[in-house]
């Protein structure tokens, strides 16, 4: 929109609250999900996408993660802001800040929206991983910088 006002930016301790909000499974009090989410604002890896009064996306990256190349373990976007750019904006700034020079990421067969993006923004299709989800095989892709 015109006139708007959108940043992305590392995420800080306060963000938490509304980063578990957006977050269906940590809401729900995934311990998991949950560790994962404190744990990356704590390293300073999760990147949030705010528009003038809220945050309404995040991305975690973990550095040197999957065989010393970084690695997008996560990206979120609530879904009244979807189809608006923000998914692309936080895989970009996450290739922007990248550690490494080849940056991986991975999504179910099943996740239609993030293959798309993957596909709309030239992600190279790596491989496939059986036996993670029953009958939902995990499928990874690579970006150069």
């Amino acid at each position: 929109m015109a006139g708007h006002q959108i940043a992305i930016r590392r995420a800080g301790t306060g963000d938490l609250e509304r980063l578990i909000a957006l977050d269906h499974r940590a809401a729900t009090g995934d311990a998991v999900r949950l560790s994962l989410l404190r744990q990356s604002v704590d390293d300073g890896h999760c990147l949030v996408h705010t528009d003038p009064v809220a945050i309404d996306g995040f991305v975690l990256v973990r550095r040197r993660h999957f065989f010393e190349r970084d690695f997008v373990d996560l990206l979120l976007v609530d879904p009244l802001a979807r189809r608006r750019g923000i998914g692309t904006a936080l895989m970009e700034a996450a290739l922007h800040r990248a550690g490494s020079s080849q940056v991986f990421t991975s999504t179910n067969r099943s996740n239609g929206p993030m293959r798309g993006l993957l596909e709309r923004t030239v992600w190279t299709f790596s491989g496939e991983l059986d036996g993670l989800d029953e009958g939902d095989p995990e499928l990874v892709y690579f970006k150069w910088r």
